[in-house]
């Protein structure tokens, strides 16, 4: 049986030859990275005590379970702030208060997303996601500021298409359209393409 510090290095391996772009989609979906022994700087054992505790609000969260969900997270905030698993912690709690319709709530943990984890991949999606939110909650002007900063190319086509869902609620329909036009030319490519030309029919934009 491998130890965790050769399953650890093996997961660093992986990560190098996958990119980014792999990475950011597990992240996304949450649940799929709860079988992973995250890698951070603390001692073996402690890594080990938080990748169980992550394990779990990760299970508790797809159960539906906020409860536990919150009560992992905020065992992991608290005894692991300086490690990704916080990090982790703060998107899955968002997640949860999203589920309960705890829009504000989802928005000050994903303030600690983006302000906690200054340029890690994690902190980018927690940007766009605290985007999504503000646009939700009807403040545009922040989300515009939320967005305003250099994000990695895998992010671009969600930026842009996130600048472009801003836009059209404020009315603005040429500058969303420009902004949709712009995800769908990323380099990556839109998440859902037919969703966003269904969002350009409906501010009239010609093919």
């Amino acid at each position: 049986m491998e130890t965790e510090e050769e399953q650890v290095e093996q997961l660093k391996a992986w990560l190098k030859e996958n990119g980014l772009s792999i990475v950011l989609g597990i992240i996304i979906g949450v649940g799929g990275i709860g079988g992973y022994n995250y890698w951070n700087h603390v001692q073996e054992t402690t890594a080990v005590e938080a990748s169980g505790h992550f394990s779990e609000m990760i299970t508790a969260l797809e159960a539906g379970n906020h409860q536990s969900v919150a009560e992992h997270s905020a065992i992991l905030i608290d005894r692991y702030a300086s490690t990704d698993y916080a990090l982790m912690a703060q998107l899955a709690l968002a997640k949860s208060h999203i589920i309960n319709g705890e829009f504000d709530q989802a928005e000050s943990a994903l303030q600690q997303v983006v302000g906690s984890g200054a340029q890690k991949p994690l902190a980018y999606v927690g940007r766009t996601r605290l985007a999504a939110i503000q646009i939700h909650n009807g403040k545009i002007d922040q989300a515009l500021t939320t967005l305003d900063a250099e994000f990695p190319e895998e992010f671009l086509a969600l930026v842009a298409e996130l600048r472009g869902d801003a836009y059209a609620q404020q009315g603005k329909a040429a500058q969303a359209i420009e902004a949709y036009r712009n995800a769908q030319t990323a380099k990556l490519g839109a998440a859902d393409p037919a969703f966003l030309q269904h969002k350009l029919d409906d501010l009239g934009a010609r093919n």
